[in-house]
């Protein structure tokens, strides 16, 4: 009962109580969002942007102290920035993100009603069949000679739909025992024998899922498509509801007369960009060189970051990606490090007999048998050594 009054509850227009205002509907959620945010802000009169310690508030137990649970639930929902302040697009936001989540869980619980009664159905259809066989049995009627009767029309119908009936039992095992996925979930579908690609995958949304069917919405053309639950059965399937803290990779290359100080120097920059920006990321995992390409010049370096969002979110996660990417441009251009890739050389040789035409010379006097200067071996002292390892020397942890 108090599951259904739940429910009940999630249906009416003040999802989030009467003091936040109404919510039946996503654009009444953001203007409600908006207003509660002003209300909250008059408690500070004397700044433009909320605290957090405001909203901490509600943490506050009996005796007057913070209940440690709630307070890290207050953070992971609104994350305020590294001074403790809370943006009026950054709450609206939030709540947002929380309303959306109202409304995924009532539509999979509506759709798990759906599939519980057609799962209901076929336990019916068996429970009744076997009481079938219990009356055959108490009238004294013999059920196998009924069975052996009708063996070779079963016979043909079990030869007819006997893949169908696999797969239809390999798509009821997905719903029942796997549940990969839900109403709501960005789902992507591959050949479980072929790697995924680092930067992700084509994504499609779950709109309906029922014993034989699932239908979804390709996320970057809006096309609706039905796919049988047997044939995702042996497919690979990431869901991006259930992969938290995206890692996303920047590439970013260098020209290789750039020095290895200039790059540090990059990189702590990036680093400071990064943290600048708690509600975003949770921190660059790593920073490396992957291709070094000395006939062409260049030496291709990877950042790699840790989203606080789920690929779920993929949006924002590509805002911040294309962000760390600009910046990363644009510092490069201040220290001078931008790659430019060289003239691609043209090919002026000839062939032997052009060139002994072109040259006036003879035979044995040609180009190729002409003597070639090899350079020198440079060479580098032991002081220059040691100062180029010293580069290179760990830091020593404080």
């Amino acid at each position: 009962l108090q599951y259904r009054q739940a429910l009940t509850y999630m249906d009416t227009r003040h999802p989030f109580s009467d003091a936040f205002g109404p919510a039946k509907t996503r654009a009444e959620c953001v203007e409600s969002a908006q207003n509660t945010y002003l209300r909250l802000l008059k408690h500070t009169p004397e700044k433009s942007i909320l605290p957090f310690e405001t909203l901490s508030l509600i943490a506050v137990d009996n005796v007057g102290g913070l209940e440690q649970k709630k307070t890290k639930s207050l953070v992971k929902i609104f994350r305020p920035d590294g001074k403790g302040e809370l943006k009026l697009l950054d709450f609206v936001k939030a709540c947002d993100s929380v309303y959306k989540e109202l409304r995924l869980f009532r539509a999979g619980t509506a759709n798990s009603s759906q599939i519980d009664l057609a799962f209901e159905s076929i336990v019916n259809v068996l429970f009744f069949f076997l009481l079938g066989m219990l009356v055959l049995t108490i009238m004294e009627l013999d059920p196998l000679a009924l069975f052996l009767s009708l063996s070779g029309l079963l016979l043909s119908f079990a030869f007819m739909f006997g893949s169908a009936a696999a797969k239809y039992f390999e798509g009821i095992l997905l719903i029942f025992v796997r549940r990969p996925y839900d109403i709501g979930d960005r789902i992507a579908l591959s050949d479980v024998n072929k790697d995924t690609s680092p930067g992700g995958s084509a994504t499609w949304f779950v709109e309906g899922v029922n014993l034989f069917t699932t239908t979804v919405r390709y996320a970057a053309s809006n096309e609706v498509a039905t796919l049988a639950n047997g044939s995702l059965a042996t497919s690979r399937i990431i869901n991006g509801a259930r992969s938290p803290k995206a890692v996303v990779y920047v590439y970013i290359k260098f020209s290789v007369d750039v020095s290895y100080n200039r790059i540090k120097i990059f990189k702590s920059a990036v680093e400071g960009f990064v943290k600048a920006r708690p509600s975003e990321w949770v921190g660059m995992t790593a920073f490396r060189p992957t291709t070094i390409e000395i006939d062409r010049a260049y030496v291709e370096y990877m950042i790699a970051l840790q989203h606080r969002n789920r690929w779920q979110d993929i949006g924002p996660i590509l805002q911040s990606k294309a962000d760390i990417a600009s910046f990363s441009l644009e510092l490069s251009k201040k220290l001078d490090m931008r790659y430019i890739a060289p003239a691609l050389p043209v090919n002026m040789s000839l062939n032997e007999k052009t060139q002994r035409a072109f040259l006036n010379i003879e035979p044995e006097q040609t180009a190729t048998d002409r003597p070639v200067e090899q350079p020198s071996d440079p060479t580098l002292s032991p002081a220059a050594l040691d100062r180029l390892s010293a580069i290179f020397k760990p830091e020593k942890k404080k």
